[in-house]
């Protein structure tokens, strides 16, 4: 087919100024001789014009928002021009064709239709799939448009995936760390100790102050992915605009979809004769023939040129057996570099590894090379992809031999190094790998997987790796520590206690076997079952050099936990010179943390909010300083900073209703509406709602600001189950007393773990649920008068005879006696 043009211009032709000046460009570029053709939306390109395009001298001309042209040039990029200078831009599009004597659009491939697509698309809306079957070139469409489109996105391209591989289920904890990771990157800040709904809205939150806008690319996104799971990843900013890629299947989203086709016949004879020159008239029919028996598939075409189908005497059709064609054809180390990825996650991997495992001499280069100009592989920013249908044939069959342990041998000495690039693509390496080698490497492999899962706090997908490494045979009695305290963190008590003490007779020394031991106790407290933390840890001296100092800590948080924070506050005074002194680094960093934070909780419950709130401070400063201010232990200091501020405030005031509010405003008004002192405020000023007895307005004001304390500062802490239960509260004041015991059930165990069995809110939940089962009707009177008797008796024993919370107990026994509502006092809440 003969060159049809040299310049596309490309503008919106609802914009009346855009017209005008672009009529003057395309005059300009015809006075100078050259061939254009003119794009003002998508619905003008029709496949006439883009198999012209494939064989035409193109530059793309892009009239962006700045009034600038975009002079784009798939092979060197994009520059600008001015169009109100006119010789000056026919001068740098010259230019441009005179570097390209072939036609630029010979390198897109013929998709500068779906490119315009993705393109029009994003104006209208900030979210777009690319969808189709494997190996048809999504990903590198998607790509194309970031390179060619970038002067949209001053903001740039943050790159995340591929998905495919991994279960629905798996996407979320993958993109968390691939998130963390490119993000990270980006901001220049270290974004762990974020959970993934923190980090994404702390993402979102810099780019949208920035300003410029975004292009996100997210790929392989698996076709079973549930629409909520889909919507939470994207980034929720008006800057970004997002391109995903997804094979073709049974997707229930409700996104614009552009469904990439094949190649058509002009684009695969150009693909086809990058590779092998066409025999006359005949064979070029045959290879018509054969695009469109297979759709256009990029793989099978490039199959089809490869001398191992001419030696066969038959021609591949579908993408497997073509495939195998392709690798049939490769020399010893292309096909060596082929096996080891069908090993590996279809995810980028260093080069490095590749040569260290085959060791590869001076033909590596040219065998890299091959891969990729076969399409079997793709670079990604000095990593080699290999194409995932190419990894899912290569796997198939496949005789590993020894390279497994090679390839783990290599792969470990990457993860011993905490800098390593691309973390996250090493991991899912780590975890595709455990797969296929021996139980030992097996262990290896997986341990840094559920270490960087827990640093990022997703402590569900850490839970399961750790699962995988307790049922291989050799995990050690640290392994089984590790599960069990990730296990508490995941709330799962019982079974963190049984792997702690499974863990203490294979504990092969001394420090092996308190950290086991602290561990159980941990579990055990968690629990409110304090003797047996006693008879497991607590009992013990702390022990000697490493392990001395955090065994104080946690046991000074065990301390407060069973309503003895004045020791707590003696036994951390004792050893914060010791802390501070300790070298600069991520150990003292945590240390130093959780020891002024414990000391914080200590001086709180111990009825001394000043000191609390310079100790709280301390640690906000620092992570500030580090340019950590969304770490979750300074998310915890800033609650409890707000908790000591607003008792301050509070002393000398009258805590009414009206007060709240405007003490919730003035924090408002200081600090932010959604900071932790305004939300405090808030959510004391809701509660209040129920004194009066107005219920239905407590309910919808508490659920309001819990909505937006869960945003700002996640759900794991003591003001979110101050608040709901309030929420329940609000129930039982309705008479919904199986709701208030369903909410009240939900936050006792976390306020034990949080605040010990006697800690005045604990014990308050305790009585209201107590009294919520009998109410309830439930055949739960037995575990109602236990909750009751026991919290009364915990009340006495720690606070004394002489307080509100124990005229409530006297009452909620009363009301259990006579087993009747109406026997509750009035408006008691």
């Amino acid at each position: 087919m003969m060159d049809r043009f040299d310049v596309l211009l490309c503008f919106t032709a609802a914009d009346p100024d855009s017209v005008a000046r672009m009529g003057e460009v395309e005059a300009a570029l015809r006075d100078a001789g050259l061939r254009v053709f003119r794009d003002t939306g998508v619905d003008g390109i029709t496949r006439e014009h883009a198999d012209a395009l494939a064989n035409s001298r193109v530059v793309l001309v892009h009239y962006s928002r700045a009034g600038r042209v975009h002079v784009l040039d798939p092979a060197t990029g994009g520059e600008h021009g001015d169009p109100r200078d006119l010789p000056a831009l026919v001068e740098l599009v010259l230019h441009k064709l005179a570097r390209e004597p072939r036609g630029v659009g010979n390198r897109l491939i013929g998709r500068y239709r779906e490119l315009s697509a993705i393109h029009h698309g994003l104006r209208v809306r900030p979210v777009l799939m690319v969808r189709g079957l494997p190996g048809v070139g999504k990903t590198a469409l998607a790509e194309r448009y970031a390179d060619l489109f970038q002067d949209a996105f001053d903001g740039g391209v943050l790159r995340l995936g591929p998905f495919g591989h991994h279960a629905p289920e798996e996407v979320l904890s993958q993109f968390h760390l691939a998130l963390a990771r490119v993000a990270g990157d980006r901001l220049g800040t270290d974004l762990t100790g974020m959970d993934f709904d923190r980090l994404r809205a702390h993402v979102a939150e810099r780019i949208g102050a920035a300003g410029h806008r975004v292009l996100v690319l997210i790929d392989d996104v698996p076709a079973g992915l549930p629409p909520d799971v889909l919507d939470r990843l994207l980034l929720p900013t008006p800057e970004v605009s997002t391109v995903l890629t997804c094979r073709t299947g049974q997707s229930p989203w409700e996104v614009e979809t552009l469904d990439l086709a094949g190649l058509s016949p002009a684009e695969g004879l150009k693909l086809f004769g990058e590779h092998r020159e066409l025999a006359g008239d005949a064979e070029r029919q045959t290879v018509l023939r054969l695009i469109e028996h297979c759709d256009g598939h990029p793989i099978t075409v490039r199959a089809n040129a490869s001398p191992g189908a001419g030696r066969s005497g038959s021609r591949p059709d579908t993408a497997p057996p073509a495939i195998r064609v392709l690798l049939a054809d490769r020399g010893p180390i292309a096909a060596g570099i082929v096996r080891l990825g069908g090993l590996l996650a279809p995810v980028p991997f260093p080069l490095g590894i590749a040569r260290d495992v085959l060791g590869a001499g001076p033909g590596f280069t040219e065998a890299v090379d091959e891969v990729l100009a076969w399409g079997l592989a793709s670079l990604v920013d000095g990593g080699l992809r290999l194409q995932p249908l190419v990894a899912e044939v290569a796997r198939t069959g496949l005789d590993p031999g020894k390279l497994p342990e090679s390839a783990a041998k290599s792969l470990l000495r990457l993860l011993s190094d905490d800098h390593a690039g691309y973390r996250d693509f090493l991991l899912q390496h780590a975890r595709s790998l455990a797969e296929r080698t021996s139980p030992a490497y097996r262990i290896r492999l997986l341990r840094p997987v559920a270490a960087a899962h827990e640093r990022h706090r997703d402590f569900f997908a850490a839970g399961e790796i750790h699962a995988m490494i307790l049922a291989t045979e050799g995990a050690t009695s640290t392994d089984f520590v590790a599960a069990a305290r990730v296990e508490i963190a995941c709330g799962l008590y019982p079974e963190a206690a049984r792997h702690a003490r499974h863990a203490l007779p294979a504990a092969g020394d001394d420090d092996e076997r308190s950290a086991a031991g602290l561990v159980a106790a941990q579990a055990s407290d968690c629990q409110g079952d304090y003797a047996a933390g006693e008879r497991m840890f607590w009992h013990r001296p702390p022990g000697r050099g490493e392990t001395r100092l955090p065994a104080i800590v946690a046991s000074a948080q065990a301390l407060r936990l069973r309503g003895r924070p004045r020791d707590a506050i003696t036994s951390l005074t004792a050893i914060l010179p010791e802390l501070h002194a300790l070298p600069d680094g991520p150990v003292r960093e945590e240390l130093l943390a959780s020891a002024l934070l414990e000391h914080t909780r200590a001086l709180l419950l111990d009825g001394r909010p000043r000191p609390a709130r310079e100790v709280a401070a301390e640690v906000i400063a620092a992570f500030h300083a580090a340019g950590r201010t969304r770490h979750f232990r300074c998310t915890e200091a800033e609650l409890l900073w707000a908790e000591a501020t607003v008792t301050l405030d509070l002393r000398d005031l009258h805590a009414d209703r009206t007060t709240l509010c405007e003490l919730a405003n003035s924090y408002g008004r200081r600090y932010g509406p959604e900071s932790a002192p305004a939300l405090t405020a808030a959510a004391m000023a809701d509660r209040a709602l129920l004194i009066p007895g107005q219920p239905e307005q407590a309910l919808r004001a508490l659920s309001a600001t819990e909505r937006t304390v869960v945003r700002v500062f996640g759900g794991d802490h003591r003001l979110r189950y101050r608040i709901r239960h309030g929420i329940a509260l609000a129930h039982g004041q309705m008479r919904e007393f199986g709701r208030q015991a369903e909410l009240l059930e939900e936050i006792l165990q976390p306020q034990i773990r949080l605040l010990g069995r006697t800690h005045p809110e604990t014990l308050e939940s305790r009585l209201d649920l107590g009294l919520a089962l009998a109410f309830s009707g439930r055949d739960r009177y037995r575990r109602a008068t236990e909750l009751v008797d026991g919290a009364a008796d915990d009340i006495v024993a720690t606070l004394g005879g002489a307080t509100d919370l124990s005229e409530k107990a006297v009452a909620a026994q009363r009301v259990l006696r006579h087993k009747t509502v109406a026997a509750w006092p009035a408006g008691w809440s």
